[in-house]
């Protein structure tokens, strides 16, 4: 090692104090695990595999500045290198930046201490400056080259996430990740659970009266519209979820903005695709099982929905998409489900399914009345509280027709 251009040559006693300091190598190196451990929380729950670790890297450390000391020499590029390389190690086991930056700085306190209490005798006034002179250098450059591999490596270790948790959304709107231990295994791989239940939407940028064909629909405006409504719902969803818990996904498919959501505000939702002329389909308590025939659902509505549904909504919701799908005879179409989807909890209920048929074969509530021979305020408290139960009003037509639909299927 030739000392750094332009620098005195150092004194000779440096070697000496050198050569004691690391005589006191372990008893310091202890002392600065022992600092870091009290001072940086995050370093004080490591395992004895991460602690051997830090301890070799802060030997490695120690030996270099005293080395670097002992003829004022300077950190070269593999210095740097190694620096890096810790903190890309130290971004792909997910330190906090600020913690491993901080335990260089906790180091040197410690070993500066541990100088003033055992070597004072050793080091005179002006090898101390010239150490604490290269220790502030050695810091200064260190953490430069951490900050900048940690970075980095962030970067792309958050980009194959984000690729590797598209994919798997892909994977379950298709059906591919139909095994349930197969799936515990991925998610296990991406540090990642996924919500018992999950709100999915579809979104395409298209005007609610004519909307355009998704297929039309540039893939660009398909991510973009996805990533809007995703960013807004999630924001919510995210300080309600554990730790790993996914809150939010989305991906474009079929010409269409896709995103799973841990639980959707319906009437911020509204406001987004009204605000930003969108379209799209919602579709609530999906599970891992259920998602492909969800999407299908959603999908196929987006295209197909007549502009009777578009004059009355931007966003479908299970009940419209069953009803599209049924009446355009999709292959997922079940008549079975469709008084489900449409009536929900009130799908059962007898005086109200004999309310809304007298209602949509008569001409309004008094004449639905006569037919159920009930005084016509009992008919409109039904439909109230079907109007309230089913977020439908019958006099419109689309919901009419829904009802209908829903009325009939279910007598099939």
């Amino acid at each position: 090692m030739q000392p750094a251009q332009g620098a005195s040559p150092p004194d000779a006693d440096r070697r000496g104090a050198v050569a004691r300091i690391l005589a006191d190598e372990t008893g310091m190196v202890d002392a600065f695990m022992a600092a870091i451990a009290r001072e940086i929380p995050a370093y004080a729950n490591l395992d004895a595999r991460q602690l051997e670790e830090v301890r070799s890297i802060i030997v490695w450390t120690l030996r270099r500045v005293l080395e670097l000391w002992s003829v004022d020499g300077a950190l070269g590029p593999e210095d740097i290198r190694m620096f890096r390389g810790v903190g890309a190690v130290r971004a792909r086991d997910a330190r906090p930046l600020a913690a491993v930056l901080r335990a260089y700085r906790v180091a040197a306190l410690a070993f500066f201490d541990r100088i003033g209490e055992r070597f004072a005798d050793a080091v005179s006034v002006r090898d101390l400056s010239a150490l604490a002179r290269v220790w502030l250098t050695v810091l200064d450059q260190s953490s430069e080259a951490i900050f900048d591999g940690y970075e980095s490596t962030g970067r792309v270790l958050s980009e194959d996430r984000e690729r590797s948790l598209r994919g798997l959304l892909t994977d379950l709107l298709l059906g591919r990740q139909s095994h349930a231990g197969t799936l515990r295994a991925r998610l296990r791989e991406l540090d990642a659970e996924l919500p018992s239940s999950f709100d999915l939407m579809v979104v395409s940028p298209a005007s609610p009266v004519a909307p355009a064909s998704p297929a039309a629909t540039g893939p660009d405006q398909a991510e973009r519209a996805a990533a809007l409504v995703t960013a807004a719902l999630d924001a919510r969803a995210a300080g309600e979820a554990a730790e790993l818990e996914l809150t939010s996904l989305h991906t474009v498919m079929d010409g269409v903005g896709v995103a799973l959501v841990k639980a959707v505000d319906v009437t911020l939702l509204d406001r987004l695709v009204t605000g930003h002329d969108l379209t799209g389909a919602l579709l609530t308590g999906v599970t891992a099982a259920t998602a492909p025939r969800d999407h299908r659902l959603a999908v196929h509505g987006l295209r197909h929905a007549s502009p009777l549904v578009w004059t009355e909504r931007r966003v479908l919701d299970r009940g419209d998409l069953e009803v599209v799908a049924l009446v355009t005879g999709h292959p997922d179409a079940d008549p079975g489900r469709v008084a489900e989807a449409v009536l929900g909890p009130l799908a059962r209920d007898a005086d109200t399914r004999r309310t809304l048929d007298a209602v949509i074969y008569s001409d309004g509530a008094p004449a639905a009345a006569a037919r159920l021979h009930v005084h016509p305020q009992t008919v409109r408290y039904r439909l109230r509280r079907l109007a309230a139960a089913t977020g439908r009003d019958p006099r419109t037509p689309w919901n009419r027709f829904a009802f209908q639909t829903a009325l009939l299927a279910s007598n099939s």
